[in-house]
């Protein structure tokens, strides 16, 4: 006597999303075993079996269990994204960057943001581990060492965006900081500029020690001494920028453009010169550094050293997708070049 076909379970019974493979398999009128094949691809499959299975799945809205796929494949299919500082727009950027990137590739992105917070960046770290994520992508402007050294054992690859941690064995991307901040104190005194003043960012900034290299070296190159390079901290924010404008200018007078350690601190310039009744460029110069979306709005627009955040997503991406693919932890470094874009705050210098 012939087998009974089994009896199709009610599509409405079943909520979106709910449906399993049995579930298929019983609206299909076939075995669990060729659900999963025609789904997977594992094998060839009859047309007419491979239509009943995905008009099955299509009519009950079947998506495979993520969990139970990642335990096969040994990989999730996920990056993890940790952002240090997302108030400072850079950073938004190299988001959008990383997505894109991981879009193309089938990645998804877990995004975390720790508010500069060194107790919430370790709780985030310790979360995307536990998440089985196949890469961490960390942008910011400083690793702390601790945290280097737990990424560096992490049995997951990692890539450092925006920031370097020697000795820790991690992948990294950044920009050329001596030589963008040069070129944008080279650009100053190409004007005729001769008092130029630099607003830096706190020393535990990565990048603040090798900028203020970068102007000193402009300016040596040039024939002057150091003492003749006025330096104000800031905050790496506007209201930073804009203090430490007035202080560098109460300290000295003369001064007739600024190399600011970023586009924020820059902005920051621009109001404090404007509340003091310095005309930008007439008499004033400004440059800042990273290039924001935000540094063509501003009045002036903003003259910049643009660093290259889409190829700095890219990178970091491709570097996590290639080992999860071959198992490889690379741990190499690459320094992008930076340029000048030239816009309305940079003038001849009329003293």
């Amino acid at each position: 006597m012939a087998k009974a076909p089994p009896v199709p379970t009610p599509v409405h019974r079943l909520r979106s999303g709910t449906a399993t493979l049995r579930d298929v398999a019983d609206v299909a009128g076939v075995s669990i075993a060729t659900v999963s094949r025609v789904l997977t691809g594992a094998r060839q499959s009859r047309p007419a079996t491979r239509d009943r299975v995905l008009a099955a799945a299509a009519e009950l809205d079947y998506r495979p269990s993520a969990p139970a796929r990642a335990l096969k494949l040994q990989q999730t299919q996920t990056l993890g994204l940790l952002i240090t500082d997302i108030e400072n727009p850079f950073f938004p950027e190299i988001v959008r960057a990383v997505e894109d990137a991981a879009h193309e590739r089938g990645y998804a992105v877990l995004l975390c943001n720790a508010t500069d917070d060194p107790g919430r960046e370790l709780a985030y770290i310790n979360l995307l581990l536990e998440r089985r994520v196949d890469g961490i992508i960390v942008a910011a402007s400083q690793v702390p060492s601790r945290h280097a050294a737990l990424l560096g054992r992490a049995p997951i690859p990692v890539v450092l965006v925006n920031c370097e941690a020697p000795g820790s064995g991690l992948a990294s991307i950044t920009s050329d900081n001596p030589g963008g901040a040069r070129m944008a104190t080279e650009h100053l005194l190409s004007l005729g500029h001769r008092h130029i003043g630099h607003i830096t960012a706190p020393h535990a900034n990565a990048a603040a020690a090798l900028r203020l290299g970068g102007v000193r070296g402009a300016m040596r190159a040039a024939g002057m001494t150091d003492e003749s390079l006025v330096v104000s901290e800031g905050d790496a924010h506007v209201a930073g920028g804009e203090r430490a404008t007035r202080e560098l200018l109460e300290r000295a007078p003369l001064t007739t453009a600024i190399v600011c350690y970023n586009d924020l601190t820059a902005i920051g310039a621009l109001r404090a010169l404007r509340a003091l009744g310095r005309s930008v460029p007439g008499d004033f110069s400004v440059v800042g550094f990273d290039d924001i979306d935000l540094a063509k709005w501003t009045d002036p627009p903003l003259t910049t050293i643009a660093q290259q955040k889409s190829e700095m997503g890219r990178w970091a991406v491709a570097l996590l997708a290639d080992a999860a693919s071959n198992g490889h932890h690379s741990a190499s470094t690459r320094r992008l070049a930076t340029s000048v874009v030239l816009r309305g705050s940079t003038g001849v210098c009329r003293a």
